[in-house]
């Protein structure tokens, strides 16, 4: 591969990050379906580095994608390239991948030129022979592939799955009461609900939480959607029994955040394994909650309890109000 050719190509694989939230574009599932293609074709080759990366940058819009276009190509040639690779003999101690979060893919682009071009400029922490070292493309093999498939690598930095972001921001508004323009405010606050009813039992605790979050608003004089309330009553009574037996050896639990925004997000974040993971590894002990404590069985029974209550009253509140007024009318 030439140093012009992955000039263009990085340009375009940057471009595809950017753009991650398209839904689905030919020419870019082109471009994944190319990438792929190359780095299957020599998994453990000298250029695989660069088709790794190219993926790596083009994860986002493949986990974001409404169709599977381009994954099963991207996932066999990721797994094959670690397998080829994340054994081979190393002498360093410390490896690119390791400390290499969601922000510094945006660096990737001209790393990935510096690393083509050997009499480029070069001022990262590692060295060009550090990222090169077959052990670290195996690395960056399985953050491309736990960024496609959240979970499924592990010995990676965690981070949020793709468009995390996203839903914390539009809910945040909502809640904040000033949400964007255009945004659907019964599927923004129903859609935690949803979320809740479908979570596997390592996900629930964080997706209880978020719809603890909606339940102010949800029930408040701002919102008089009936059926928004039904779902999330549902919900929630589909939950509780999954706590039925609920117990805890703890003394006392930390209060999680009183701002509904603040919940919100926490919740968001403790509802996949990288954002429990992530949480973890940014716990201030002196501020935050402990983990054990927030996914504890009996302070998440309180919680539904309490939010069941609000949202069966407020249901209740609505249900009277109309029928008062239809009888009235004449």
């Amino acid at each position: 591969m030439t140093i012009s050719a992955l000039e263009e190509l990085s340009h375009a694989w940057d471009e595809i990050r950017a753009d991650f939230d398209s839904l689905s574009v030919d020419a870019y599932d082109q471009k994944v379906l190319d990438c792929a293609a190359r780095l299957a074709a020599d998994p453990g080759g000298e250029s695989a580095y660069a088709w790794t990366l190219g993926l790596v940058l083009m994860a986002p819009y493949l986990a974001w994608a409404i169709d599977d276009t381009g994954k099963p190509e991207a996932g066999a040639a990721l797994r094959a390239t670690d397998g080829a690779l994340r054994d081979r003999p190393c002498r360093h101690d410390q490896h690119p991948y390791l400390d290499h979060e969601e922000e510094g893919d945006l660096d990737l682009p001209d790393q990935l030129r510096g690393l083509a071009d050997p009499d480029a400029d070069w001022e990262e922490n590692h060295s060009r022979e550090e990222w090169l070292c077959p052990r670290n493309v195996a690395g960056f093999a399985r953050i491309a592939l736990d960024i496609i498939e959240p979970g499924s690598a592990e010995d990676i930095p965690p981070r949020l799955p793709t468009g995390t972001r996203i839903t914390i921001d539009t809910l945040a508004a909502v809640l904040h009461g000033y949400p964007e323009p255009g945004t659907d405010l019964s599927y923004v606050l129903s859609s935690p609900a949803l979320d809740l009813s479908l979570a596997d039992p390592q996900d629930r605790p964080g997706h209880l939480l978020t719809v603890c979050a909606v339940t102010g608003y949800a029930a408040s004089d701002m919102f008089e959607e009936t059926s928004v309330l039904d779902e999330l009553i549902a919900a929630v009574e589909q939950t509780l029994p999954h706590y039925a037996q609920a117990a805890c050896a703890h003394d006392e639990h930390a209060a999680p955040p009183h701002w509904a925004p603040d919940l919100a997000e926490l919740g968001i974040i403790l509802s996949s394994p990288g954002g429990r993971a992530r949480y973890e590894l940014d716990h201030r002990p002196a501020r935050d909650a402990p983990l054990a404590h927030l996914l504890c069985p009996a302070f998440l029974t309180s919680l539904a309890e309490e939010s069941l209550s609000t949202l069966r009253a407020r249901r209740t509140q609505l249900t009277h109000g109309r029928t008062a007024s239809a009888s009235d009318a004449p």
